[in-house]
């Protein structure tokens, strides 16, 4: 692949560095890091259905939410909705949630949505009947698709009590977990609508473990299948009886004192939310073996075990108040993600440079949302940036986490190497706030959301060894989508005459050749290839194309 770059660099550099190896020093702080740790609580008034910014979330809140101790960056964001029992969501409504949404944006943070009809039990329906639900998702759903770079997860509420799917006093639902098979088939349809309504960026949660088994069956997770615009891949959980009895309030099937930790449902959510958003909120103590569950050790063990992401830090009070302050520390630390930097190592390697990346995640749990991780360089002369992917998927990375790969510069000079991890909706990549910070001293900058590795590189220009190829292009050249799942498309340029494209590794090996026909779009399906890197080679004896895309 060397001889790639030099055909496409048409010169070589000669590399020389200021230093080579850096480690790096932990941090203790607190970090307002984008979507994890500890949520904030919000529910709408009466009003919000009939005046206009009425009840709205406002800049300010959320700032002082993001600026606190705590260092929110998640709200969670619960929308009554009992003014449409009998009727369509009004514009009045539908405006409001779009303030938040703006709001929210503006704030830097993100939003936990749940739907819901009542916030009390009750001996009436607790929720409208099937078709009405439908058209309200249907209502919802151009709200949500366009909101998508600012929605954590959305919540699958809409039936019963609180959204929570048990209380619902209902014939079309069944009730208090007396369900029958026509009733199951219903509240998948309810399911099955939020799911086909919002994007796939949108994860969807359900309350109780047997909710998604029930529907989709028990068949686990794995890489392979993740990340996938299937239900497996798309349904997690929210647990808002984290630790109580009866199996955290039926989030698993156990008796009032029965510890469900090692149980199969335990260890069925606990693989799932590897690559799913696990977030909720204690609800009281444990009165079972004098309260151990709901101890901060045993908080902070099973957060671990099940892959915490975020919680409620208004609710509950009995729980947080006996909570010592290193626990509760411990808790805002390790909720979701936790990267550590720990060394970062630069090698010279004839005209470009190895970079080796040394990192931990301490947190409970990985991130669950894809991101770009990007290696900048920025020129300490003219302070121009480039920006380099790195081949990597931040959803993987879990406790040690070790990259090694090559990177080169078109021009010469000195440049400051850094890290960027910004959120990959282009309305939210270029805000600081979005962006992902080490857990380490003196690397950050909150401007621009870089994290400094504290490494210089000096790139000098030196004559080629290599014949030069003329009119090589591809700056202009575009192929889309990139990254790409499935198929890459092109146009390929009117004054080619060459009849074929090649999809070649990083090690220069060919991997897929089609035809293709000058001034016409082409396509490629790169389906079956694995995840990562690759070139797209099109090559006459004067001119040339090599494109780098992603294959996810």
């Amino acid at each position: 692949m060397r001889k790639v770059f030099l055909l496409l660099l048409i010169i070589v550099h000669q590399i020389s560095l200021i230093g080579q190896t850096v480690n790096y020093t932990a941090s203790d702080n607190i970090i307002a890091n984008p979507e994890r740790g500890l949520q904030k609580y919000s529910i709408t008034a009466g009003n919000y259905s009939t005046t206009n910014g009425a009840n709205n979330l406002s800049v300010s809140t959320l700032n002082g939410w993001k600026n606190s101790t705590d260092k929110v960056t998640v709200v969670y964001r619960y929308f009554m909705l009992d003014a449409f029992m009998n009727s369509n969501i009004n514009s009045t409504y539908l405006n409001n949630i779009q303030v938040d949404f703006n709001n929210i944006r503006t704030a830097g943070l993100k939003v936990i949505v749940r739907f819901a009809y009542s916030n009390a039990e009750g001996i009436v329906a607790q929720q409208p009947s099937k078709s009405q639900i439908l058209t309200h998702i249907s209502q919802l759903s151009p709200i949500l698709n366009t909101n998508k770079d600012v929605i954590f997860s959305l919540q699958a509420g809409f039936i019963g009590t609180w959204g929570e799917w048990y209380y619902t006093n209902s014939a079309e639902f069944g009730t208090s977990g007396v369900i029958s098979t026509a009733q199951w088939a219903n509240r998948k349809e309810i399911l099955d609508a939020m799911l086909a309504s919002t994007p796939v960026e949108i994860p969807v949660q359900v309350r109780y473990v047997g909710i998604k088994t029930k529907m989709y069956g028990t068949k686990q997770l794995k890489a392979e299948t993740a990340y996938q615009n299937t239900a497996n891949a798309r349904v997690g959980f929210f647990n808002d009886a984290f630790l109580n009895n009866y199996g955290d309030m039926g989030t698993y099937s156990s008796g009032k004192c029965d510890n469900p930790v090692g149980t199969s449902e335990y260890n069925y959510l606990s693989n799932e939310t590897k690559y799913l958003p696990m977030t909720g909120e204690t609800n009281g103590l444990n009165t079972c073996d004098n309260g151990f569950r709901t101890t901060g050790a045993n908080a902070i063990y099973e957060m671990g075990l099940t892959n915490w992401t975020t919680l409620n830090r208004d609710y509950h009070s009995g729980f947080w108040n006996q909570i010592n302050t290193n626990d509760y520390n411990k808790i805002l630390k390790n909720l979701g993600y936790r990267f550590i930097l720990n060394s970062s190592s630069v090698t010279p390697n004839d005209s470009n440079f190895d970079l080796t990346l040394k990192i931990t995640n301490v947190g409970f749990a990985r991130p669950f949302k894809q991101r770009n991780v990007y290696l900048v360089l920025k020129n300490t002369a003219t302070n121009a940036v480039t920006t380099h992917l790195i081949n990597t998927d931040i959803r993987t990375w879990e406790t040690s986490i070790s990259i090694t790969q090559n990177f080169y510069s078109s021009a010469p000079g000195t440049f400051q190497l850094y890290l960027w991890l910004p959120d990959k909706e282009p309305s939210l990549s270029a805000n600081s706030d979005y962006s992902i910070q080490f857990a380490n001293t003196g690397t950050w900058d909150s401007a621009t959301g870089y994290n400094n590795l504290l490494q210089t590189v000096n790139l000098t220009l030196v004559p080629s060894a290599t014949p030069a190829i003329t009119n090589v292009i591809g700056s202009d050249f575009k192929i889309w989508p990139n990254p790409v799942n499935e198929f890459i498309y092109f146009d390929v340029p009117a004054n080619f005459v060459k009849d074929t494209a090649e999809i070649m590794n990083l090690q220069g090996v060919s991997l897929i050749k089609v035809l293709i026909k000058k001034g016409f779009q082409s396509r490629i399906n790169v389906r079956d290839i694995p995840s990562g890197i690759y070139l797209l080679k099109i090559s006459e004896p004067s001119k040339q194309i090599n494109q780098l895309f992603i294959k996810k």
